[in-house]
């Protein structure tokens, strides 16, 4: 599995260095694409590995869900707006603070190349200590990097953010969940798995419109307002629940497992199309408006 995230992180940052080596308006990149998924389907015809047995699992609520573990469910929430937010809407933000296509390939690549650096350490820190405190320090320094992109508007200011939130919030769902197994049977994480994917899922289902509504109506910055305000709550609500319940032997911990985001990237893709629209419409206008000043440049020759 950790080999299987190496491998989708690094596709997934090579794919957003693609956009600047052709035409998007192009049938280029779409041609190259085609040619990956086919060639990404030849290893599973190729193989002869049998599927694995099902094995019987208890099933569970999402009210027993909350009752086992009420920070994991709510920082799976929390963490599905976030994850909305950074993959979903930051092409938007860049489209919206004037970046360029390549700024803006740099941006969402730095975002991905955090996540996939910032995995493996923070696991190594999770099987030694109380897994709470290191939710709760890692959705801190997210919500401080959330106000570092709040306070300067450099490029190079978003970019550093980016790395570091993409660095915390991929962490922070793996944490989630193997701080909620910490409280589980083996027959019932998959059950409890389903229930976090459900909740995660509900979190990146309004996330976009809660947000898209705040940056249309009060401006781009509330990109990193969101990132900050749900930073925030997860770490506020990791301080409570340390007051409600003791934490669990670090002998009894379920081993850390690097997961992906589940705001799958073809969501990053598809905002990715907004952007190389506005783009081309703004290329369009300025072709416009020059034909438009040498019309009237011949005119005032002839009068």
């Amino acid at each position: 599995l950790s080999l299987y995230l190496i491998v989708q992180m690094t596709g997934i940052v090579l794919g957003q260095l693609l956009l600047n080596t052709a035409d998007p308006s192009g049938y280029d990149l779409f041609v190259l694409i085609s040619v990956l998924v086919s060639l990404s389907i030849t290893p599973m015809l190729l193989s002869s590995t049998a599927a694995p047995l099902h094995q019987s699992s208890q099933s569970m609520s999402l009210r027993e869900l909350m009752d086992t573990s009420p920070l994991g469910t709510v920082g799976m929430f929390l963490m599905g707006g976030v994850f909305a937010c950074l993959f979903a809407m930051s092409p938007i933000y860049a489209t919206e603070r004037g970046l360029s296509l390549s700024q803006t390939s740099t941006f969402i690549m730095m975002i991905f190349i955090g996540g996939m650096v910032f995995q493996y350490p923070i696991g190594w820190l999770s099987d030694r200590m109380d897994r709470r405190r290191l939710i709760v320090v890692l959705a801190i320094i997210g919500a401080f990097m959330a106000w570092i992109g709040i306070m300067f508007d450099s490029f190079g200011a978003v970019v550093i953010a980016g790395l570091v939130i993409g660095g915390t919030s991929n962490p922070l769902y793996s944490l989630l969940v193997a701080y909620t197994n910490d409280y589980l049977e083996h027959d019932q994480m998959s059950a409890a798995a389903g229930g976090l994917l459900f909740v995660n899922g509900l979190g990146a289902m309004f996330g976009p419109i809660l947000i898209g509504y705040a940056m249309s109506s009060f401006g781009a910055e509330w990109f990193f307002i969101t990132l900050l305000l749900l930073m925030s709550a997860i770490a506020l609500y990791g301080i409570y629940r340390m007051t409600r319940r003791s934490t669990v032997d670090i002998e009894y911990h379920v081993p850390y497992v690097p997961m992906g985001t589940r705001s799958t990237p073809i969501t990053a893709e598809m905002a990715m199309d907004i952007v190389e629209e506005e783009v081309l419409e703004a290329a369009e206008e300025a072709e416009e408006a020059d034909s438009a000043g040498d019309v009237g440049d011949s005119e005032d020759e002839r009068n």
